[in-house]
């Protein structure tokens, strides 16, 4: 996974910071599959460390039913093990761990700077792992990932990009119109109905399943969590779909600001880039579509022309 930079816009102001090692928990939950979960993120700092762990694994019963009881264990003694290899080993933790369970590993060591070892923890978590709700975190947390939103309110349902593809599309082909979400064709703000774990599609067509999202420059952090949930709406969409009749393709569709843009900082584009290949490799894993492009325009005739197909 390529690491994302946080740039100083992303943080509140602070006079002080400290400086770490972090690296993402992986689980593999079917032994020699492609497929990996980030249940947790260790930062290392001179002081002493943390264990983020992921808050949100009963999403994972959507997937695995009764199994993922064995897996919220495994995740559970996984972290206690972790935890204590922390506490005899300290900084060295990063010469090797020996994971307690087989497909457990920790990934790639890197370099972070943060207001404490628990907001990277949380930052991290936040971008990179779909088990993880930041309204549920502990500990210090800068105000930009505290966020708190509620449960029955995402970031989703703050992005005008649904309504605006739905405006083109409708004008342009009103029969494709049904195939939107009914909350977005009524205009209101997308909520689960249900559990915090109910799949959310944006446009469900008879040859393209899409969710749609949007990279801000200026609130990446919360951009890349926000389309993570997507990309998980998407994943379980997909597998209930395999077993009927006819293919349809499933797409993460996420507009993102022209490189070129003035308003776009050189610091800001280079962390786009790099959020962009970090989001088309976690897709790539699912076996799904992840597909930037700059405008509404571009979004909506896609759809057309892949319906039309």
């Amino acid at each position: 996974m390529t690491e994302v930079t946080l740039t100083s816009s992303d943080f509140p102001s602070f006079h002080e910071s400290v400086r770490a090692r972090w690296a993402p928990v992986l689980l593999e939950p079917i032994s020699g599959s492609y497929e990996r979960l980030v249940v947790a993120v260790v930062v290392v700092g001179a002081n002493g460390f943390h264990i983020e762990q992921a808050n949100a694994l009963d999403r994972l019963r959507c997937l695995y039913a009764s199994a993922a009881d064995g897996i919220f264990w495994a995740v559970e003694v996984a972290g206690d093990h972790l935890r204590d290899e922390l506490t005899r080993r300290g900084e060295d933790v990063a010469t090797g761990i020996v994971p307690l369970f087989t497909g457990f590993h920790v990934g790639e060591w890197r370099e972070a700077e943060g207001q404490s070892l628990t907001s990277i923890g949380v930052g991290w978590m936040r971008a990179l792992s779909s088990l993880y709700r930041a309204d549920k975190a502990i500990g210090e947390v800068e105000t930009d990932f505290a966020g708190s939103m509620s449960e029955e309110i995402s970031a989703a349902s703050l992005d005008r990009l649904p309504d605006l593809v739905l405006d083109y599309v409708s004008v342009h082909q009103a029969g494709l119109t049904p195939y939107f979400n009914q909350q977005i064709r009524k205009g209101q703000r997308r909520r689960r109905m249900g559990q915090n774990f109910e799949v959310m599609i944006d446009f469900a067509g008879s040859r393209l399943v899409a969710n749609f999202g949007t990279l801000r420059a200026s609130s990446l952090t919360r951009s890349i969590d926000n389309v993570k949930h997507r990309l998980w709406d998407l994943k379980v969409d997909r597998d209930a779909d395999k077993g009927s009749i006819g293919h349809r393709q499933h797409e993460m569709i996420v507009q993102v600001p022209l490189l070129s843009d003035p308003q776009v900082t050189k610091r800001q584009g280079a962390n786009i880039s790099e959020a962009l290949q970090a989001l088309e490799e976690q897709a790539d894993q699912e076996e799904l579509r992840f597909r930037p492009m700059n405008t509404v325009e571009a979004i909506g005739q896609h759809i057309l022309t892949t319906e039309a197909a």
